[in-house]
Formats: structure tokens, sequence, C-alpha cells
């Protein structure tokens, strides 16, 4: 099949710098939106909290949850290494630091779309970025960090994503990072670790006989993703068939990661409209007093069909081809030319 990449517009780096701190205005704007529209609190706002707490040397573990000093809906389930990565936005106001962390997010994941032109940067304004941003959640500033190697030492902040985008572009930074983010974490509170996995533990026990979390491989259509082996040469292959296998909570803002699949404007638009169809199919199969549970019985599988197997199609579009590490090229040479594709710049 002919690939519908087209020729790249390069953007040049003023542009870029203008067009991702513009979108990164917009990504917080709708934060401040949603903080003055909806009553529950954002999702970095546990992480802040938690970096504070860190600050007073306060375990935050047995303070986050149901009616606890903060009071959440779950326990903390982020690792202390992201409480370590928030602490230069610990001493603004929750409100303030969720906006600053979403557009820091935004504008960096506008920087990364701009890798191969204008057109993907349309996939600014997916239903799955806009759902981040609506929440603060991670995955635009973690997914830009694939285009942005410096940016992944923030992976031990969110690890299960995380260990997705580095098996598309692995590089010493998130090693680095993780290393000195849990260096840091261990010297300020040094059994963080066992409290982490008993916050683990009582989510899970909360949730039974559900379980929230799903790898897009265990759902209708999603192992098809696993065709993306086929052309493991390219970092976005990898990513989508990484992530597919990762067990992940079924909500749009996951999926940020795979807009940076897209080239051309067509793939781009597909991708966005697709996107939005995944929240009009939940809201449209979802009773009006609905669980938590519910949400994601529905959304996981329509993530599955609408956002994962259009971007394995993507991918199955383009040749086998891009860099690897020398000492791989020497391992692989005696494969078949089928299985071993072709040197070049994905």
């Amino acid at each position: 099949m002919a690939s519908d990449a087209a020729p790249r517009a390069r953007v040049s780096n003023r542009n870029r710098w203008l067009l991702s701190i513009l979108l990164g205005v917009v990504a917080g704007g709708v934060t401040a939106q949603s903080n003055l529209t909806r009553a529950w609190p954002r999702d970095f706002t546990q992480v802040w909290f938690a970096a504070r707490s860190l600050l007073a040397r306060v375990d935050p573990y047995p303070l986050v949850g149901p009616h606890g000093a903060l009071d959440w809906q779950y326990p903390l389930l982020y690792p202390l290494t992201a409480a370590v990565a928030a602490i230069p936005l610990a001493p603004f106001p929750a409100p303030i630091a969720c906006v600053m962390f979403s557009a820091l997010g935004g504008a960096a994941f506008a920087w990364a779309l701009m890798e191969h032109g204008y057109a993907p940067l349309f996939g600014f304004f997916g239903a799955s970025l806009r759902f981040a941003a609506e929440t603060a959640q991670w995955s635009p500033l973690l997914a830009a960090a694939v285009v942005v190697p410096p940016l992944a030492v923030v992976y031990a902040a969110k690890p299960t994503i995380s260990a997705a985008l580095f098996a598309a572009r692995p590089s010493w930074w998130p090693i680095v990072g993780g290393l000195l983010l849990s260096a840091i974490a261990f010297a300020i509170q040094p059994h963080w670790v066992s409290s982490w996995l008993d916050a683990i533990a009582r989510n899970d026990r909360a949730w039974l006989p559900d379980v929230p979390y799903r790898a897009p491989i265990m759902l209708p259509g999603g192992v098809l993703a696993l065709a993306c082996l086929a052309r493991w040469r390219r970092p976005e292959a990898r990513l989508v068939a990484a992530l597919a296998c990762i067990p992940q909570t079924p909500m749009l803002y996951e999926t940020v990661p795979l807009f940076l699949v897209p080239r051309s404007f067509r793939e781009t638009a597909i991708l966005v409209a697709l996107s939005y169809g995944v929240f009009v199919w939940v809201e449209a199969h979802l009773p009006v007093s609905r669980s938590a549970a519910q949400y994601l019985a529905v959304s996981g599988p329509a993530i599955a069909l609408l956002l994962f197997v259009p971007a394995t199609i993507m991918v199955l579009r383009r040749p086998n081809e891009g860099a690897i590490p020398p000492w791989l090229e020497r391992a692989i040479s005696g494969w078949p030319p089928w299985a071993r594709g072709r040197r070049g710049d994905a």
C-alpha cells in the first residue's frame, strides 16, 4: 500500500517556539476553565499535594483518598518520584499549579507534533489532548519526551506508560532522571515504596470485582496493534505496539501518545475525528447514573477499535526503515531482508 505521508514542510524554530507557546497557553486555558466549571480536582492536584507533603517531610500516602486530608476518590497511586518532579510547582496554589502544569505539557506536546511539519499539529485539537488538559494529566508532557529526550527525565513519575515511550526512542535521559528522582525520594522518605504499594493494594481492593487497568491488546481489536512489530525499525511502530501491551486506565487522556503517529493532515484529521468518535460512543452507551467501572468497560473497547487499530494501519502503510544502533545492525545482518528492514531516518 502506498504511504499517505506528504512531503514534510519543515517548521522553522521561530514558528515552532511561537506555536508551542501559544498552544501551551491554550492547554492551560482549558485547565483553568475546567477549574472554574467542575468541582472535582484535577489529576495533578494529588501530585502537587504529595510534593508539598514531601517538603514538609510527611508521608502523603495515608493522607490522600476518600475522607483524607486530600479528599480524593482513590489513594495516591503515583510513585513518590512524581512528587519530587512536581516540587517546582509546589509553592503555587493547586489551581494555579495545575494550569501551569498543563501549559507546560501542552507546549511541549505541540513542539513534538511539529517534528514532521505543520500537518500533525492538528492532532493537538483531538479529544485526547483536550481531556488530558481538562484533567491536568501527565500524558502530553510524557509523550513530548519521545521527541524531546531531555524531558524523559520525568518518566519515573509515571513508569507504566513511560515504558512504552522508552521503547519508542530509548535514551539515557530517563535512566539518569529516574535514578536522580528516586535518590531524592529515598533521601527524604526512605520507606516510601512500601507506602506506595500499600496504596495500590487498597485501590485494587476497592475496585473488586472489577479491574481498572486493561492492556489494549486484551480488548476487541487491540491485539492488531502487535502487527506494528512488522515495522519494528520505526519509533512510532514500537510506540503503538508497546503502548497496547501496557495495562492502563482506558481513558482518552492515555491515548495522547498515539497522535505522534500521523504524518499527513489526512492521517491526523482521521485520528482527531475518531478521538471524538470515542467520546460520542461512550456518552451514547452509558446510563445517566454511570459508575467508574461502567465507564471504563465502554471506553476501553472504543479506544482499542477507534484509535489503536487506525494508528496501526497508518504504521503499516510505511516501510520498515529507520536508524538503529550499529551493534544491532551487526546482530541482525543474517536476517532475511523482509525482517531486517532498511537503514534510514524514520
